[in-house]
């Protein structure tokens, strides 16, 4: 009976040592396949951090950027009505002139443009004794002039318009302030604002 339990005896011995490894086996493989599963779950967690911190940089520079060209068209658009304010002062002086600084804008202009005759229409809003016949008469004779007095325009302006063989040339004020904006501003806001 000795031999019957020694081989009992050895046959749960090895059943126990065949437990134990094949226990230690498997809690190796749950071991590896933990660490495994726990590598992918870290590695997919830093992914998508990078993946959301590379979001919300995009976002940030985004959002920069969309603030720096706001502020600049702010920027923009103040210097635009900067500019325009700038315009409609002078305009208003230019309304306000005297008779004389008006006759002589008249006189400047007509030679700077190398006009010598025509019918002086003026606008609606000058004042009559702005260009007088008496006084275009006057400088016809000082200055050489072929000028001569038109109706006044009906036209809301100040200024005038020099008619010459059918073609009215336009020295309305708003209209060469127009001129002057166009041509010009560009470089009236870069002497303004650097």
């Amino acid at each position: 009976m000795d031999a019957i339990e020694t081989i009992i005896r050895d046959i749960n011995q090895q059943a126990e040592d065949e437990r134990v490894a094949l226990k230690n086996e498997r809690m190796d493989e749950i071991e590896q396949s933990f660490k495994a599963e726990k590598q992918k779950i870290e590695k997919t967690h830093e992914e998508q951090l990078a993946s959301q911190k590379d979001r919300l940089q995009k976002q940030f520079r985004q959002e920069k950027n969309r603030n720096i060209v706001q502020a600049r068209q702010t920027r923009l658009k103040s210097k635009q009505q900067y500019l325009e304010q700038i315009f409609e002062d002078a305009y208003q002086e230019m309304a306000q002139w005297d008779i004389q600084v008006a006759r002589d804008f008249l006189l400047t202009s007509l030679k700077q443009n190398d006009l010598t005759q025509g019918k002086i229409i003026p606008g609606g809003l000058t004042d009559d004794a702005v260009y007088s016949a008496e006084w275009i008469e006057q400088i016809n004779q000082s200055e050489g002039m072929e000028l001569s007095l038109g109706t006044k325009s009906s036209n809301p302006e100040h200024g005038f318009l020099l008619e010459v063989a059918g073609v009215q040339y336009n020295f309305y004020y708003h209209e060469l302030l127009a001129e002057v904006k166009k041509s010009a501003s560009g470089k009236i806001m870069q002497a303004l604002f650097t």
